[in-house]
C-alpha cells in the first residue's frame, strides 16, 4: 500500500528566481479612467446614510407617488367595496 507523501509546511517553499531575465511591461492604462472620482471608503459614511432612502423632490417623482398612493385607495376602495356586495348579496340569498 502507497501512501501520499505530506508536505512538511514547516520548510519554505523553494523559489525559481526567473525575474532577472523577464522585463517588465508596464500595461498602458487608457487617461480617461485616471481622472474618475475617488469611491467612498467603506466605514467613511455612517450606517444610516446607506440605507437611508433618498428621494429626488421633482415633479416627476411627486406625480408617481401620487399615482401610487391614489392607485393604493382606489384599490381598497374596490376590495372593500366588493366585500359589502358580496356580504349584501349573501344575506340576500
Amino acid at each position: 500500500m502507497t501512501h501520499a507523501r505530506i508536505p512538511d509546511f514547516s520548510q519554505p517553499v523553494p523559489v525559481c528566481s526567473t525575474a532577472s531575465s523577464v522585463a517588465l511591461r508596464r500595461i498602458p492604462v487608457d487617461p480617461r479612467y485616471l481622472n474618475l472620482p475617488n469611491e467612498p471608503v467603506p466605514g467613511e459614511i455612517e450606517p444610516w446614510q446607506a440605507v437611508y432612502p433618498v428621494r429626488p423632490d421633482t415633479a416627476h417623482s411627486r406625480s408617481l407617488r401620487f399615482l401610487d398612493t391614489a392607485g393604493d385607495l382606489l384599490a381598497a376602495a374596490f376590495i372593500i367595496g366588493g366585500g359589502i356586495v358580496l356580504t349584501g348579496l349573501a344575506t340576500l340569498l
